[in-house]
């Protein structure tokens, strides 16, 4: 599996109108292609061990396990990066939720979006989910825990100061649009 290119999407989107901060990360899954997730031996019970939380995401079955539940029938490893990369930035205080994963049109590439809080989290729990998902299918040790450190890491050295957060969490709640200007704290409220 390797990775082609990560955008980073800000504003109304091809994927969405309302999500406006959406990672899109186009990935070849290379061999993987031919191997949903129920061709690869231990799986499943790899991916519950490492990130037993996945058990709250309802996928499109729409219960808790759902996702669970499409792994055992068998997914692609696409759809099951999408959910780590959620579920990485929800463990470091990141509350996202939205993802897609979509065929490009081209056999084993994939367009797998997800939402971010921090556009430089979102980045890199694209970078690390492929890395999991690799180490689960070849059943090799991986220390989750220094990924979800560094995505905190990350969030507290980024996000907006509390001032300026919160005014921006109440535009937000108003349906007022805002842009991010600088690393620093200068948000633009409003298109104009």
């Amino acid at each position: 599996m390797k990775i082609i290119e990560i955008k980073v999407l800000k504003g109304p989107n091809y994927w969405s109108v309302r999500r406006t901060k959406l990672i899109q990360m186009k990935l070849d899954l290379e061999e993987k292609e031919q191997m949903p997730t129920n061709a690869i031996p231990g799986f499943r019970g790899r991916l519950e061990s490492l990130l037993p939380s996945l058990v709250e995401h309802r996928c499109s079955v729409g219960e808790r396990g759902g996702f669970f539940q499409r792994v055992d029938e068998g997914t692609w490893m696409g759809h099951v990066i999408e959910h780590i990369a959620l579920e990485i930035q929800t463990l470091a205080g990141m509350d996202t939720g939205f993802g897609r994963t979509r065929s490009t049109g081209k056999e084993g590439e994939y367009y797998v979006v997800f939402s971010y809080m921090e556009e430089d989290a979102g980045v890199y729990a694209a970078k690390a989910a492929v890395n999991i998902a690799h180490a689960l299918i070849f059943d090799e040790p991986y220390n989750l825990d220094e990924d979800i450190q560094k995505l905190r890491e990350i969030r507290e050295d980024t996000r907006l100061g509390p001032s300026t957060g919160c005014i921006v969490e109440e535009a937000a709640r108003r349906g007022i649009p805002y842009i991010r200007l600088n690393k620093q704290s200068l948000v633009q409220l409003g298109y104009g």
